[in-house]
Order: structure tokens, then sequence, then C-alpha cells
């Protein structure tokens, strides 16, 4: 009687297989086949798994920042006291804009830039800024 012991890699690793063979008894060819059919199963699937698994993540961490969220991260890293622009949930500039260090605050367009007129000092009423369906 012979043993075989292959370590399976990948997954599943550190579990093994064990084929026993003895040379007194003979494996039919279907039994035979079905051995070969379930290792070959399990290699596929696990080949499709580790696709999907690729194609998910890949989309979720590929994803390029916008504008907003650019400018944000560069003034999270500049000078204390700068202005940090504020991003909606999907990355888009909020209307209101204000500056935590002076506390003043002004409407801006999808793009970020200043509406002119719309900047109000601390202390006074809050402004209300134009916000009409989606922005872009």
């Amino acid at each position: 009687m012979r043993q075989l012991v292959t370590p399976v890699k990948g997954p599943l690793k550190g579990e093994v297989e064990e084929v026993v063979h003895n040379s007194q008894t003979t494996e039919t060819p279907s039994e035979s086949l079905g051995r070969v059919q379930k290792t070959i199963t399990m290699a596929t699937l696990t080949i499709i798994l580790l696709f999907s698994m690729a194609f998910a993540l890949g989309d979720a961490t590929i994803q390029p920042k916008t504008p907003c969220e650019r400018a944000r991260d560069a003034a999270i890293n500049g000078p204390i006291g700068a202005y940090i622009p504020t991003c909606d949930a999907a990355g888009q500039y909020t209307p209101k804009q204000c500056s935590g260090s002076t506390g003043y605050c002004w409407c801006v367009t999808s793009t970020g830039q200043k509406i002119l007129g719309t900047e109000t000092p601390p202390g006074t009423a809050p402004i209300k800024c134009p916000c009409s369906g989606p922005r872009r």
C-alpha cells in the first residue's frame, strides 16, 4: 500500500488530500472519473471565487477623487487655519462653505467657486444657499 499526501495551496491552505493506492484493489473507471471531476470542480470554484472577489474589491478601490475631495485633502495637509472645503457624500461641494478659523461662511457653485455677495461674517444670521436639484 502506498500513500500520497499532497498539500493544497491557496485559500484552503493547510488542508491535505490523502490518496491511498492499494495494489490489491482496483478502482473502476467511474470511481476514478468521479475523483478527478471532484478535484477539477473544487479548483474551478476556487478560481471563480478569487476572480469574483478581485473584481468586487477592484470596483470599490479605484474610484477617482472628485475636485472637492482633492481640494479638501490638500487643505487638510496644508497650513494650520487654512479653509477646508466640505464635500457631500457624493464628493461634491456642499452649497454652504465655512472657514473654521475665521467663522465666515459663503455659498459656492457646484465647482466650488464662491458666489459674490454671499459671504457673511461670524455672529450674523446664517445664510441659506440656493440648492435646487442635483448639483453638477
